[in-house]
């Protein structure tokens, strides 16, 4: 049997994530998963250890090489992804969290003056430069990984002061959420709910949810994913029949309904459209014959 704990990743892996996160806790994780290869974003701060590979991340539009050992960082509301290199798949740890309610749960102090540096001072954000910034580095080594609560409080306040620092003299990054992207959350949260459940979501039911007409949803979606709400469904369809096929002994048939199609000639021919493989030689190769431009 194949380890299955790859595959129910949080939804705000995938997605926006659901306020829901900070009605459960300041914090999720850490949690090891592949590459996310598909345009995402979420409403929380993303602390990320490669544990393995290398490979190129791409965040709001700037590419950004990453190998074995490197950090990431991203903030709420960056669209990003992941694409691996080398013929397999990365392999990272990552934490998620709200940084302001996790140091208030863990009795940080100075929360208001932090919260200034938070939101106003960071320029750096995607994989950062071991060589360029090593106590950045190894401070966001120090909180992505399981550790004492005290001492990673310690670090995530130090993580903020040096990020701040090191951002001086450069334009500081948008880190509030952009109002199309708010509006655009329902929908996104739906997309994950519905394939948890084994179905594919009607545009009008997502539409309908953000409070918007379906010709103005799928503007407002475009404008802010890059891509048709239609097709964002159709590649987290794909992508989790792709994690099912590498990390689960379920058939061919069964990963189909479990994405939505009743149809599984209509599955394989759309796995073999988005990756240039079938979906049967895709699990036989262990994915490594995955056509690298499908993302």
């Amino acid at each position: 049997m194949r380890n299955r704990s790859f595959l129910t990743l949080p939804s705000f892996y995938v997605h926006a994530e659901p306020s829901r996160l900070d009605e459960r806790s300041a914090e999720a994780g850490p949690l090891e998963i592949f590459d996310i290869t598909y345009l995402h974003f979420h409403s929380v701060l993303e602390l990320g250890v490669c544990a393995s590979g290398r490979g190129t991340c791409v965040v709001e539009g700037e590419n950004m090489p990453f190998a074995e050992g490197d950090v990431q960082i991203i903030f709420p509301f960056q669209r990003h992804l992941s694409r691996s290199e080398g013929g397999e798949y990365s392999r990272w740890i990552w934490t998620s969290f709200n940084p302001l309610q996790l140091l208030s749960s863990w009795g940080a102090p100075e929360l208001p003056r932090l919260e200034k540096l938070l939101y106003t001072r960071m320029s750096l954000c995607g994989i950062i430069s071991r060589s360029a910034h090593p106590l950045i580095a190894e401070l966001i080594r120090s909180v992505a990984l399981p550790g004492d609560s005290r001492r990673r409080t310690a670090c995530l306040c130090a993580l903020i002061e040096e990020l701040a620092a090191a951002s001086e003299g450069c334009t500081p990054l948008t880190l509030r959420p952009e109002r199309s992207f708010l509006q655009l959350e329902p929908a996104l949260n739906l997309v994950q709910e519905a394939l948890e459940q084994g179905r594919a979501p009607r545009i009008e039911t997502l539409s309908a949810a953000c409070a918007m007409s379906p010709a103005t949803f799928r503007r407002a979606f475009h404008a802010s994913m890059g891509q048709s709400p239609r097709q964002y469904v159709r590649l987290c369809q794909m992508k989790k029949a792709q994690r099912m096929l590498l990390l689960t002994d379920a058939s061919v048939t069964d990963v189909a309904q479990s994405v939505g199609y009743e149809d599984v000639s209509g599955f394989n021919r759309q796995f073999l459209q988005t990756f240039g493989i079938p979906p049967r030689a895709y699990r036989r190769t262990g994915g490594q014959a995955e056509r690298r431009d499908s993302t």
